[in-house]
């Protein structure tokens, strides 16, 4: 069975540290172990996880760091190495093509019933192989809202700050406080800024509008404030999650990564999840979860994923003619996208 690490080029990734041959060694090992493993897909795991996006790559590495574990890892795209995700500049490429899902929203009043498109990454690495590299974290209210919420303080901003600066290799001016350095994930500023972006800062400050040094310290503590992006990329490449968190595990015998895998729906014992149907290279498989399945599909899949599977609103599921599994009215509902006004400059 032929995957799509037979073909892949790893040997420039940056997050594998040591030499060329080193590197290239590495690169070896990934795509024969890969080539192994996903030609003998086991009929159970004991965690599978679904999407390889930011969230899911994060899951599935955390998983696959104990040693005693299986790790099936489902991505409904393909490979990420392509010149379009590897190159920075090049992310726009990735529009529209076989990477992104494509969605096209509703026509809405609220624009002039015109239909917003809504671009999700359909390839390994999720949205983090086509977007545009941009690091921010959440705002402080944001953070102890959600404990609040929760009842958990472990979802607070001071609690978060320190898994923040924990993850983080920051590559700017050092600042112990708030950024982190030696984590998976790289960080630096925006290395070589359009004249525009300072310009746009410095006219935030002629009003009134604090500035700061970057937007992901002090700024996320404040009520309002301008600054330039710090961005994951690294000697003009990309740096995405599944390469930070997957990529370096993906020699391991307990991490299996599956691409060009849709998952379909969910497989119950009762009301207990108890694995995943998935379409794989033009049949259906079904495969089971030891432990536990974690959907990590986005904003539109992992709804449809679970109203495929029969949770959702029951009357809704009733029309499209699903067994309903669990009542649950809120799934599919309360979509929220945050709106952005970008220039694309020469």
């Amino acid at each position: 069975m032929k995957t799509d690490f037979e073909n892949e080029s790893f040997e420039d990734d940056d997050n594998y540290q040591g030499d060329t041959n080193g590197r290239n060694s590495f690169a070896e090992r990934v795509r024969s172990n890969q080539r192994q493993l996903t030609s003998q897909l086991r009929h159970q795991y004991d965690f599978i996880v679904c999407g390889s996006g930011s969230s899911g790559s994060v899951v599935a590495r955390r998983l696959a760091e104990n040693p005693d574990v299986s790790v099936l890892l489902l991505e409904a795209g393909g490979t990420d190495d392509v010149p379009s995700v590897i190159a920075a500049n090049q992310w726009p490429m990735n529009l529209g093509t076989d990477r992104d899902w494509s969605f096209q929203g509703q026509p809405n009043r609220h624009v002039n019933n015109r239909s917003i498109p809504f671009s999700m990454g359909k390839v390994l690495g999720g949205g983090s192989s086509i977007n545009v590299m941009v690091w921010a974290r959440g705002h402080q209210q944001d953070w102890d809202f959600f404990a609040s919420e929760a009842n958990d303080p472990a979802w607070s901003y001071e609690s978060v700050l320190k898994i923040y600066r924990r993850l983080e290799d920051w590559h700017g001016v050092p600042d112990p406080l708030y950024r982190g350095t030696g984590g998976p994930v790289f960080v630096q500023p925006a290395p070589d800024p359009n004249p525009i972006a300072p310009a746009a800062v410095e006219a935030a400050r002629m009003v009134g509008i604090p500035t700061f040094e970057n937007p992901n310290g002090r700024m996320m503590e404040a009520a309002k404030g301008a600054a330039i992006s710090d961005v994951r990329v690294r000697n003009g490449k990309r740096e995405s999650i599944f390469r930070s968190y997957v990529f370096p595990y993906m020699d391991r015998p307990n991490l299996t990564v599956l691409s060009q895998a849709l998952v379909t729906r969910l497989m119950f014992q009762g009301k207990r999840v108890t694995g995943v149907e998935i379409s794989y290279r033009d049949a259906i498989y079904r495969i089971g979860a030891a432990v536990e399945v974690v959907l990590s599909l986005g904003a539109i899949h992992t709804p449809k994923v679970l109203m495929q599977s029969g949770i959702g609103d029951e009357a809704e599921l009733r029309r499209l003619g699903i067994p309903a599994v669990q009542h649950l009215p809120g799934v599919g509902q309360n979509f929220q996208d945050h709106c952005t006004v970008t220039y694309y400059l020469p």
